[in-house]
């Protein structure tokens, strides 16, 4: 008995997250998203997150700036990847699908993929701001 390509990477889709997953919701949320976003995304999510919570807080205990600088220079590769994963997982899926999917299906994993870059860009952003003004406040120099 020959099993077909398609019924080959459904099988394989059974242990995987995929974003294709996540068409089955009523409602398209971030918690949605993240729910239904595959492991290696989930894990550089919350670092991520960890870093946008961490950045202000190490400005405000007068910390080194040394790790906010590192938030500020890793945040944005590692959302990068993770969107570019997400976007992997889902070429490979329509490939491997043989039809054309319809805008709903592809929603959510498009969703993910730019999730993800919006929050890369955002950790960046918190880190090199509250790098910033920490510099300045320790050289006295203000906020101007």
């Amino acid at each position: 008995m020959r099993l077909s390509h398609v019924t080959l990477a459904a099988l394989g889709a059974i242990f995987l997250d995929t974003p294709a997953q996540a068409a089955t919701e009523k409602s398209l949320t971030l918690v949605a998203i993240f729910s239904n976003a595959a492991v290696p995304v989930k894990l550089i999510a919350i670092i991520l997150l960890a870093g946008l919570i961490a950045g202000p807080g190490l400005a405000l205990a007068r910390r080194d700036t040394k790790w906010l600088h590192a938030i500020a220079r890793s945040a944005l590769p590692l959302g990068f990847a993770a969107a570019t994963y997400t976007l992997l997982a889902g070429a490979v899926g329509v490939a491997n699908l043989g039809v054309t999917p319809s805008l709903p299906i592809l929603a959510p994993g498009l969703a993910e993929a730019l999730m993800m870059a919006m929050l890369g860009l955002l950790t960046t952003g918190v880190a090199r701001l509250s790098s910033e003004l920490a510099e300045r406040r320790d050289q006295g120099a203000g906020l101007a």
